[in-house]
């Protein structure tokens, strides 16, 4: 291995380790936050919970949760003066930890398939707030990639096929939606020969736009919506066995009382919906910019809408 990709694996290890240290902070933070409540009884935690006067909502280090939490939080702050705390978690911790009381809200519920187990689990202790956007998840490769060679999942059985992406799948981190089923297509299609490798949507992206450069066979694990969507020439590959299901609503969940407490933010959220072709320009925007310059800019750009969302009123 020469230097220069010495030096390109140890970035992509690093921001992997940088990310997960952010959320494992996060992840700390929460626990402790829960340790004397839980000792003295769940009505004990919620009253404590009802006594904030601020907001923590949880988000996961990928590229349209960054968006839509920076988002919500910009329109809450400002249009109904309540503080806003992004709170940096796993997407298994942001299901406990708001039926907990201990998160407020989460915006990153995929149902009714990707997130489904632990939906199952804490369904009757939040508020479900309705769908914000759509989505999919699967195995995508670059459009260079033969579709007469690679169209299916089931290809990828196939021992020289699968050497030619190296014998591997780039993944994300191991606690999301997307890895697990991808953990369940390696047994359903019986892939004996690959390999799922588990790190962050940073270096899934990263992993993706090296291979692009080099030309290089390159299978990731992704979602619409996605920058890198707009940014390429991209196909998901056929799941004939339905592991990945197929369209997904991306929902906001609540704490329960929360819309007792900020009836006008439940509302808000209610009604907030961004239609897909939108949100994957404003992730490209962010992509080349930063996220927060590109949720002003959609904010700016479409004032009704924003009206709408804030108010429920519609221009006649």
């Amino acid at each position: 291995m020469n230097e220069a990709k010495q030096w390109r694996r140890r970035a992509l290890m690093l921001t992997g380790l940088l990310l997960a240290g952010a959320s494992l902070a996060s992840i700390v933070s929460l626990s402790r936050s829960t340790t004397p409540t839980a000792a003295v009884g769940e009505s004990a935690e919620r009253t404590a919970v009802a006594q904030r006067d601020d907001l923590r909502l949880g988000w996961s280090p990928w590229a349209d949760a960054e968006v839509v939490s920076l988002m919500a939080e910009q329109l809450i702050e400002t249009h109904y003066d309540v503080p806003v705390e992004r709170v940096m978690a796993d997407i298994g911790i942001q299901y406990q930890s708001v039926a907990r009381g201990d998160l407020d809200l989460m915006l990153m519920a995929w149902l009714p398939g990707t997130h489904r187990d632990y939906w199952e689990r804490v369904r009757d202790q939040v508020l479900d707030l309705g769908p914000m956007y759509s989505g999919k998840l699967g195995w995508v490769v670059p459009d260079y990639v033969p579709a007469n060679e690679l169209n299916s999942i089931s290809d990828l059985r196939d021992p020289t096929l699968a050497k030619r992406f190296g014998n591997r799948v780039q993944g994300i981190d191991p606690g999301s939606g997307l890895n697990q089923a991808s953990e369940q297509a390696l047994k359903s299609y019986r892939l004996k020969d690959i390999e799922l490798i588990s790190a962050s949507s940073a270096a899934m992206t990263a992993v993706l736009a090296q291979a692009i450069r080099e030309q290089r066979w390159v299978v990731v694990t992704s979602w619409t919506p996605h920058w890198m969507f707009a940014r390429y020439q991209l196909r998901f590959l056929e799941d004939p066995e339905g592991v990945f299901g197929g369209t997904e609503r991306i929902h906001a969940v609540a704490r329960l009382g929360l819309d007792q407490q900020f009836p006008q933010v439940t509302d808000f959220l209610s009604r907030f919906h961004i239609p897909d072709q939108e949100l994957s320009a404003v992730l490209l925007n962010a992509q080349n910019t930063s996220a927060q310059e590109a949720v002003m800019s959609y904010l700016k750009l479409h004032p009704e809408r924003v009206r709408y969302w804030l108010s429920g009123e519609m221009n006649p």
